[in-house]
């Protein structure tokens, strides 16, 4: 659901109030953090994700719940010299920032959770981030890209590659390996991740020395992108940026071929959802920044991801790497301080260094955001394949 709108922020900004003043109320009542990760004999963890589309990550939580029973099987999750039972509890979020709110309050002071995992997108994200801080409860998400969901903030971690990062690696990549020098962005300027990444990758090609010679925005909801593509397509841009949503990504492919692009299009992570980008006929031969490459997991990690694959019914994607990252983050900072409290596992969330996940390896070393790598996609044949990986240093 999108927010461009001043009534649409108007009542979200109420929601909001609403939701975190019944949570502070709560806390004065039970302590900061309290019954949130009690040492107990199960350790609950709150799953948010968007289950009713579009789109929706019904397989992410099969591998979520796969891998918890799993766990489960062995005896529990070995934390500080015993086995304790994991609780997945999964809220569908419906794509809806309130109804993402709502749904993190409850699971904080009702299920009284020790972690969330979740929420899926940076609108939701940046909202919930702010509940659990006051909660003192850890959210680790698996794909909230922005910088502003954790930005001043202890208790608010993402697995994934933050939109600064990927916004700099497309950037070098369009400018010192395809020697791209003029490019136009087309992005959805009344959400959070395509308004950000836009502006990121298009301060980092200038700061390279090359051209931003149209950069156009459109309000959220519209299918029709003739005006901006008429303009980019005068500028005689080389190449065109769409930091956007797949529902409207490929709408803007489409529709840019019947104007007359022929540059490349280049994108960001939000293109690995689903396959519908994949298939389209204009997306042959673009380039976009991911998280997670099937063909790059190690052996052993690629060993497990195949057990899961066999128990959920579904092959590996972005979607259930980026969630099983998210959600072993918060199993391995357990096991690494011996309690399932949530100050505690904020503090081993906070300290994990080279944790090897589906989507590759990751640090907490600079705060909520992963440091980690990432893969440079090149679509070919209605597939896409990892053409580079590009590292933090990098």
């Amino acid at each position: 659901m999108r927010s461009g709108t001043f009534a649409r922020r108007c009542l979200l900004g109420v929601a909001l109030c609403l939701a975190l003043g019944a949570l502070a109320v709560m806390s004065a009542c039970s302590g900061a953090g309290a019954g949130a990760g009690a040492e107990d004999d199960e350790f609950r963890i709150g799953l948010l994700v968007p289950l009713s589309g579009p789109p929706n990550i019904v397989t992410a939580k099969d591998a979520a719940e796969a891998l918890v029973a799993r766990v489960n099987a062995g005896g529990g999750l070995a934390v500080g010299g015993r086995r304790i039972k994991v609780r997945l509890l999964v809220e569908d979020t419906g794509g809806h920032v309130e109804r993402t709110l709502s749904a993190a309050v409850r699971l904080i002071r009702q299920e009284r959770v020790a972690a969330l995992v979740g929420p899926y997108y940076s609108r939701d994200a940046i909202f919930v981030a702010n509940a659990t801080e006051d909660a003192q409860v850890p959210m680790v998400s698996p794909t909230a890209s922005n910088p502003q969901v954790t930005l001043g903030r202890k208790y608010a971690f993402s697995v994934c590659l933050v939109d600064t990062v990927q916004g700099r690696f497309m950037a070098q990549y369009a400018f010192q390996v395809l020697g791209l020098r003029s490019i136009a962005v087309l992005y959805d300027e009344s959400d959070t991740y395509p308004q950000g990444l836009a502006r990121y990758f298009a301060d980092a090609f200038v700061a390279l020395g090359g051209k931003v010679v149209a950069q156009e925005g459109y309000p959220g909801g519209v299918t029709d992108f003739s005006i901006q593509l008429g303009r980019i397509r005068a500028a005689k841009a080389q190449a065109l940026y769409l930091p956007n949503y797949v529902q409207d990504v490929v709408l803007q492919m489409a529709q840019a071929r019947r104007a007359g692009f022929s540059g490349v299009f280049l994108g960001g992570d939000s293109w690995e959802e689903g396959t519908s980008v994949l298939e389209l006929s204009a997306a042959q031969g673009s380039f976009f920044t991911a998280n997670f490459a099937h063909g790059a997991m190690g052996e052993a990690v690629r060993r497990q991801a195949e057990h899961l694959e066999s128990v959920a019914g579904v092959p590996m994607d972005s979607d259930g790497a980026m969630v099983l990252d998210a959600l072993g983050v918060v199993l391995a900072a357990a096991q690494a301080v011996g309690s399932v409290a949530p100050v505690s596992l904020r503090a081993g969330i906070a300290s994990l260094r080279d944790y090897e996940g589906f989507s590759g390896r990751l640090s907490f070393e600079r705060g909520g955001d992963a440091v980690r790598g990432a893969h440079i996609m090149f679509i070919e044949g209605g597939q896409a394949r990892s053409r580079k990986v590009l590292e933090p240093a990098s």
